[in-house]
């Protein structure tokens, strides 16, 4: 699939996340790891900090918001295209709603960063066949996500995140089995809830 087919324009470096910072000169070419890091070493956000994974997760959904809902308006219809944009860029059909785009982006197993280097770089993202080989791969990094961010803003990373603990496997209520560690989640990203 040629980036064309998803409507893949690089957004204006003026509508970046990285452009609203003093004394940051954004790189659009970059990929969003060697840009964030830049971002952070600027702003002094030490890696593994609240901050640090705070401001990550508002840059991933910022950079997510720019590249597939960048719309002036946000309407039903440009929400719709965004998330179909979504689904093509990683094989999908575009669906005819938003809601059964989100269904099956959240069974598609991909790397959120990745997903947004398509756009920025031009590399093709890779769709994972292998739960264990996606969850080693995303963890590899080992970044968090702050839950809360990723929730705000329309909530587009929630259709991507999966569940990184144990096994991915479906069970029903109640019976205790596929179950791992709760609140984790992907994109190179993982949250895990203190007991």
């Amino acid at each position: 699939m040629s980036t064309e087919d998803a409507g893949a324009a690089i957004p204006p470096s003026s509508q970046s996340h990285f452009a609203k910072f003093q004394n940051f000169t954004p790189d659009d070419a970059a990929s969003f790891d060697d840009e964030f890091a830049r971002l952070a070493a600027s702003q002094e956000w030490i890696p593994g900090s609240q901050l640090y994974s705070q401001e990550r997760t508002i840059a991933i959904n910022a950079e997510l918001k720019s590249h597939y809902f960048s719309s002036a308006r946000s309407t039903k219809e440009a929400e719709l295209k965004g998330y179909q944009d979504l689904c093509s860029e990683v094989g999908l059909s575009r669906f005819d709603t938003t809601q059964e785009c989100q269904t099956r982006l959240k069974k598609t197993l991909v790397n959120i960063v990745d997903l947004i280097d398509t756009r920025r770089t031009g590399k093709k993202v890779k769709v994972w066949d292998s739960f264990a080989d996606f969850r080693d791969y995303t963890l590899q990094d080992g970044h968090t996500i702050n839950k809360e961010e990723a929730k705000k803003d329309g909530g587009y990373l929630a259709s991507l995140l999966q569940r990184l603990g144990g096994h991915r496997k479906r069970s029903s209520k109640g019976n205790g089995k596929g179950k791992g560690r709760q609140g984790t989640h992907s994109g190179r990203i993982t949250k895990t809830n203190r007991k």
